[in-house]
C-alpha cells in the first residue's frame, strides 16, 4: 500500500503536548495522558507475564490489549468521522507512539474483512526466532478498537510475525457471525 506524495503524513507533536516542567505527556484533543516505555521494558514484562501466567498469558496480554483499544477508540470518538476515518487516526496515533509503521487493507466501510500490517512491530522488536507469534497485547489492541469502532464482534489473529524472523506482523480480522438457526450440531442437512 503505498501513500501518495501529496499526503502530509503526522508527526508527534501532532499528537501529543509535552510538560517539561510537569514531566507530563498529553494526547491533544482529548483529555488524556500518555507514558513511553522501551521496548526492551516491554519485552521484559512480557517475558515475566509469560512466566507469571504461563498457559494463560496470551490470554491475559490479548485481554489487556483489547481493553487499550477500546479506551483508544472512546477518547479518538470525541473526534468526528465514520469509524473508517477514526480507525486510519487511531492507526496514526500508534504508529507515531512509536509501535511501528501500520497499514489498514480490506472493508475499512463496514469492518468486515481487515487486515492490519505492522512493519517494525515494537511489540516483537528484536525477536528474530520464536516459534509462534508474540503480539498479543497488540493483537487483542486491534480486535478492541474495531469491536468497538463497528460496533460488532470480531476476531484477531496474528497469522505473521516479526519476531518469528519475518519482516511485519500481519493481523487478520474478520467479523464473528452469528451461528445459523436451522442447523444442527452433528448432523447435515440434504
Amino acid at each position: 500500500m503505498q501513500e501518495p506524495d501529496s499526503v502530509q503524513l503526522p508527526k508527534i507533536e501532532d499528537f501529543y503536548d509535552l510538560s517539561y516542567e510537569s514531566g507530563e505527556i498529553h494526547l491533544r484533543g482529548v483529555k488524556g495522558r500518555a507514558f513511553m516505555l522501551p521496548t526492551k521494558a516491554w519485552a521484559t514484562l512480557r517475558t515475566s507475564l509469560s512466566r507469571l501466567f504461563k498457559e494463560n498469558a496470551v490470554q491475559f496480554m490479548s485481554h489487556a490489549g483489547y481493553a487499550v483499544g477500546i479506551s483508544y477508540v472512546e477518547q479518538a470518538q470525541k473526534l468526528e468521522g465514520k469509524p473508517k476515518k477514526l480507525l486510519r487516526i487511531l492507526l496514526s496515533i500508534a504508529k507515531t507512539s512509536g509501535w511501528g509503521h501500520f497499514s489498514v487493507e480490506g472493508d475499512t466501510d463496514n469492518g468486515t474483512q481487515l487486515t492490519v500490517i505492522a512493519k517494525n512491530c515494537s511489540f516483537c522488536h528484536n525477536e528474530s526466532s520464536t516459534e509462534s507469534p508474540v503480539c498479543h497485547f497488540l493483537v487483542g489492541f486491534v480486535n478492541g478498537m474495531v469491536d468497538y469502532l463497528y460496533g460488532k464482534p470480531h476476531t484477531a489473529v496474528e497469522i505473521r510475525c516479526g519476531g518469528m524472523g519475518g519482516e511485519m506482523c500481519e493481523i487478520k480480522i474478520r467479523e464473528l457471525r452469528p451461528a445459523s438457526g436451522g442447523d444442527r450440531a452433528g448432523g447435515d442437512r440434504e
